[in-house]
């Protein structure tokens, strides 16, 4: 319990941050569609996710409001529950309650974990699912485990992972008086229907008019592809110097670099027919398959990503440590109990600065710190002023929901100045700039038309960094 809300505590400031990054904003918007019945079937959106997370977040918007609490409920409340169920998992796979605690304490102080879980990316529902599925399989519950791998693909395309490791632990863990057949017959039935109605929700949606979300998925994620000869050494490298922040503890690091490997040598030449070592390479090969999946084939390099290997790599810790014990004699119950208080004090750290943003994962919200202000602003704007948008569409969607606004996209600046030419004094036209960009190219196609760029509001950031400066479009005084 003293975990749990230590865990709880460590996540809860992000729920009410007020930066958004653009996908949470646009899974937002999403869930607004739904839940207040403009759009229940999403069927004039470019949707390209499963449902389960949008209709999730719909949910929690109807019961909450449409906050960023609301937005990242469903987020923490899947982020939370890993812990446990990370723990649970450790203990039922190896049959020791030193294992879950200490793979509970992996998860529940882990960076990745705390940075991910308060946020409205699917990615922690995607992976608490795949965790109860693997759960469910050790536990010799077939159909539970099918339902919640099946669950676990209805939240996110990437949750088909969880497929090929919650049915090998089913299989392979099975005691001699199951039936093996029986067992795969009612996993694979279950997973297959749950999936059937996903598919089935997107057949509705392209009868509607709609794409399908695993066409636009795959257009989404750049096409996938196999990595090219020369993106092999930069892609292994980024991918490598994020894998270092899921536990950010050099200790614990080197511990799994060394006791993985050496639990996988020794089931391989001592014991390979006995269960802790079955499972010891079971989940080492999850491991190395999911890293040379995300290596091999050319998938966008985002830190997320990473997110399913952070269960198993704290079981395989809880296994590392358990083991090294064994062979040290450290086996009563107050030296484990010691070596699980010095593993809190080494992962307390790396928490605490994760919790402060000293990490460079999970940042991409904080290039849009502020942004709420320049909403709250244009909330009060006469209805029916315009918002011309070319990098902020999703942020405008989502928090501009119900207001009498009209957004426009700017291709680019000539577009906006002939627009502005054609429309300019009908009704007050704002733009906004964010830091990164300069308004200087569109002051001089303005200029050329006779307008000018007032700024009416401008934003930094906690350090004094400015964010954003929203302009309002005027003409030149002769």
């Amino acid at each position: 319990m003293g975990l749990l809300l230590l865990a709880w505590g460590l996540r809860l400031p992000s729920l009410f941050a007020p930066s958004h990054h653009p996908d949470e904003a646009l899974y937002g918007y999403w869930g607004l569609c739904v839940g207040q019945g403009q759009d229940p079937w999403l069927s004039s959106e470019a949707v390209d996710k499963p449902p389960l997370p949008l209709y999730a977040m719909a949910g929690s918007q109807l019961l909450f409001g449409d906050g960023t609490m609301a937005l990242r409920l469903p987020g923490l409340a899947a982020g939370l529950l890993l812990v446990p169920l990370t723990g649970a998992l450790g203990r039922a796979l190896y049959r020791e309650r030193w294992v879950g605690f200490i793979a509970a304490v992996g998860v529940g102080l882990s960076p990745f974990a705390i940075v991910f879980s308060s946020t409205g990316f699917p990615d922690p529902l995607m992976v608490a699912l795949g965790a109860a599925a693997c759960l469910a399989a050790v536990g010799r519950r077939p159909s539970w485990a099918g339902v919640l791998a099946a669950l676990s693909f209805a939240a996110k395309q990437t949750g088909l992972v969880w497929l090929p490791l919650s049915l090998s632990l089913l299989v392979f863990l099975s005691d001699s008086s199951d039936n093996g057949r029986s067992l795969f017959l009612d996993y694979v039935a279950c997973w297959a229907l749950v999936v059937g109605l996903v598919f089935a929700w997107d057949g509705v949606r392209v009868l509607r008019g709609a794409g399908s979300f695993w066409q636009a998925g795959v257009v989404g994620y750049g096409g996938l592809r196999l990595t090219r000869a020369q993106e092999l050494l930069p892609r292994v490298q980024a991918w490598l110097s994020m894998m270092r922040y899921l536990f950010a503890s050099s200790v614990v690091n080197a511990l799994l670099m060394v006791g993985l490997p050496a639990l996988v040598m020794s089931a391989i030449i001592r014991s390979p027919q006995r269960r802790n070592p079955q499972v010891d390479v079971l989940l080492a090969s999850f491991v190395v398959a999911y890293a040379l999946l995300k290596w091999l084939v050319a998938f966008p390099i985002w830190d997320r990503y990473l997110l399913p290997l952070l269960p198993l790599l704290a079981v395989a810790l809880g296994r590392s440590v358990q083991w090294a014990a064994n062979r040290i004699g450290l086996a009563m119950a107050w030296q484990q109990l010691g070596v699980a208080g010095l593993l809190v004090a080494v992962l307390l750290g790396p928490a605490v600065e994760a919790r402060a943003g000293q990490y460079p994962v999970g940042r991409e919200q904080a290039v849009y710190q502020g942004f709420e202000e320049v909403t709250s602003f244009l909330a009060q704007r006469p209805a029916g002023s315009v918002v011309y948008h070319h990098w902020l569409g999703w942020h405008y969607r989502y928090g501009l929901w119900g207001v009498p606004v009209h957004l426009s996209y700017w291709p680019n600046p000539a577009w906006l100045a002939r627009d502005v030419q054609a429309f300019g004094d009908r009704e007050p036209r704002f733009v906004a700039f964010p830091g990164w960009e300069s308004s200087a190219r569109l002051e001089r196609y303005l200029g050329d038309v006779g307008y000018t760029l007032n700024p009416v509001l401008t934003v930094a950031d906690e350090d004094g960094a400015v964010t954003f400066i929203l302009y309002q479009l005027a003409r030149l005084e002769n």
